[in-house]
């Protein structure tokens, strides 16, 4: 379980991962909003732009009142954890973000198929 996807969730506040509206749905999508109004490539970040974004998301609620919490409840270690976790979040919903981008290319295309940008 260490290091998936739901436990990076719970970590980080978001108690329901199975539920595609909520908390985590509103917080995935200003991250997406935040990426695309900076013009990031979802599916080259650099290491500096994870950091960027994961500071934008570490202030989003329900992350903020999260690391509130940690703070006063629990050992300051947790909240490193808190933010490995975080981070973890962040790059797969750039993930998704490329994959949702590279669909809305090929639909654009009209079913031709269209070759993936270049890698760096």
């Amino acid at each position: 379980m260490y290091g998936d996807i739901v436990y990076a969730k719970s970590w980080c506040g978001f108690f329901d991962p199975g539920v595609t509206a909520g908390a985590y749905f509103e917080w995935r999508e200003q991250l997406k909003a935040y990426m695309t109004a900076r013009n990031l490539d979802p599916g080259h970040l650099t290491d500096a732009q994870v950091e960027a974004i994961t500071v934008v998301a570490h202030a989003l609620p329900p992350v903020k009142d999260r690391v509130t919490h940690i703070k006063k409840n629990h050992h300051p270690g947790d909240v490193v954890e808190l933010t490995r976790h975080l981070r973890m979040l962040v790059k797969d919903s750039a993930r998704k973000l490329h994959t949702s981008n590279l669909d809305q290319i090929a639909e654009r295309a009209g079913g031709r198929e269209v070759a993936e940008s270049p890698s760096k």
